[in-house]
């Protein structure tokens, strides 16, 4: 019984994680394209199409909804559905548990490969997942601990001090946030509820030690925007789905080119904020502070992350126009940005939206093979119910699914008449006949599966 439940919550776990990465897979493929056509904020919310449905499948379901498109990612991806209703909607390339036989390992495009599933395989799978969850978590922690303890030893800036004062226009009035200037630091960062005073905790900027006036004010203006722009809630999420799946290298890739795109989203909206004479000493200091130096590995944290992209988007971009009628449309820049809009609108509806249940044939070759001894046993029940004598057989038969708990049957008899059976899934693995139909002639069989000649 434990084995059952063991498998049937890995099952989950990896479906979800395989998935997730086939969309992460996709967006990898297209990035070369969506750096031409797409804003980093706009690459960050299909980045987040993919993050945010590897967790639960219940997430999963929600953005299966709005099936806009007549085919979707996720309409691509799903060889079949779970069987569990309340997850319909999630692939499952593993199936539900089916302990101690053969299972169909499904494939995209609805192929198939045939398992036996051993007793000891669950539990050892199960220990090698964990162990890795647990031990990226405790790396993850003791990496973030050891960042915040040596920023911590920095000095604790006053706002209202020489160094601060210049630049207290930039702190955000409604977050609580302090400034320590450290030493030895390898990169400017900042760090979500880093540090407790009087019972808050405190968002923290940890300076470099040597900046200029000048490049305090435009490191701190870039920190400050990334908690504007709520990206620490985006790493911790992807943080959170790289350790869950961890044995995905799809996941690895899509954490590096998420952070860089967390990164770039921020670039963009501080240099939004400057003057053009500004935008190009913004450029210098990505250079100058060293913007190839990356803290990844810190889930709360932010800081450079692949400075020859970042410098190369800081000095080609160029200022939107800020638009002064009330007809946008009447702008030049409107109709360049059009396509880009809707681009992004198309690929959004892409990769959400998916089927709502799909069947495996396979899966139920083997239910049926379980419950009846064979398909030569369970053709011969068909018969013996219609009450036809021996001498008619079935010559051929066509299966068709609805949904994932019902089909139908269709045969041709050795004389020549066609008749229609209807069958029903229960929850414990069980078909149940439900009726059957004599059809006037050769039915129209689109939709059917051949499955017995």
């Amino acid at each position: 019984m434990l084995n059952q439940l063991l498998w049937e919550f890995l099952s989950i776990y990896l479906n979800l994680g395989l998935a997730a990465g086939l969309t992460c897979g996709a967006l990898l493929l297209l990035r070369p394209l969506l750096k031409r056509v797409l804003s980093p904020r706009q690459r960050l919310l299909l980045w987040m199409t993919a993050w945010l449905s590897a967790y639960v499948p219940q997430w999963y379901q929600i953005l299966s909804w709005p099936h806009v498109l007549p085919v979707t990612f996720r309409d691509l991806i799903t060889p079949r559905t779970m069987e569990n209703l309340s997850f319909d909607r999630v692939p499952a390339y593993f199936p539900d548990c089916q302990w101690e036989q053969q299972i169909n390992l499904a494939l995209p495009g609805g192929s198939y490969m045939p398992l036996s599933l051993e007793p000891w395989m669950a539990p050892l799978a199960g220990a090698v997942l964990l162990g890795g969850v647990v031990l990226l978590t405790l790396y993850f922690d003791r990496r973030s601990k050891g960042i915040k303890a040596q920023a911590s030893q920095g000095r604790l800036l006053d706002w209202d001090g020489p160094e601060l004062k210049p630049f207290y226009g930039l702190k955000p009035a409604d977050d609580y946030v302090l400034v320590r200037l450290c030493k030895g630091l390898p990169t400017s960062f900042v760090y979500q509820k880093a540090e407790k005073f009087d019972g808050i905790k405190y968002n923290m900027i940890y300076l470099q030690e040597g900046l200029s006036p000048e490049r305090m004010g435009m490191v701190l203006r870039h920190e400050f925007n990334h908690l504007k722009r709520k990206h620490p809630w985006m790493k911790v999420i992807i943080t959170c789905g790289l350790v869950l799946h961890w044995w995905n290298p799809l996941i690895w890739l899509a954490y590096k080119y998420t952070c860089l795109d967390l990164e770039m989203d921020c670039d963009r909206f501080t240099l939004e904020q400057l003057s053009p004479q500004n935008c190009r000493e913004y450029a210098k200091t990505l250079v100058e502070l060293g913007a190839g130096k990356q803290i990844w590995d810190a889930p709360l944290a932010f800081g450079e992350s692949d400075g020859a992209a970042r410098v190369k988007a800081a000095v080609t971009w160029k200022k939107r126009p800020v638009y002064v009628v009330q007809e946008p449309w009447k702008q030049k820049n409107f109709w360049l940005r059009l396509p880009g809009c809707l681009l992004f609108l198309l690929l959004l509806l892409f990769f959400v939206g998916g089927p709502s249940n799909v069947v495996l044939p396979a899966d139920v070759d083997i239910q049926i093979t379980q419950q009846f001894g064979s398909q030569e046993n369970f053709l011969q029940q068909e018969l013996d119910r219609l009450g036809l004598p021996n001498s008619v057989t079935v010559q051929q038969g066509w299966r068709s699914f609805q949904q994932a708990r019902f089909f139908n049957a269709v045969y041709q008899l050795s004389d020549g008449r066609w008749v229609e059976s209807s069958w029903y899934r229960y929850s414990d693995g069980t078909w149940s006949h439900m009726g059957w139909d004599w059809l006037s002639g050769p039915p129209d069989l689109a939709g059917y599966t051949a499955y017995y000649l």
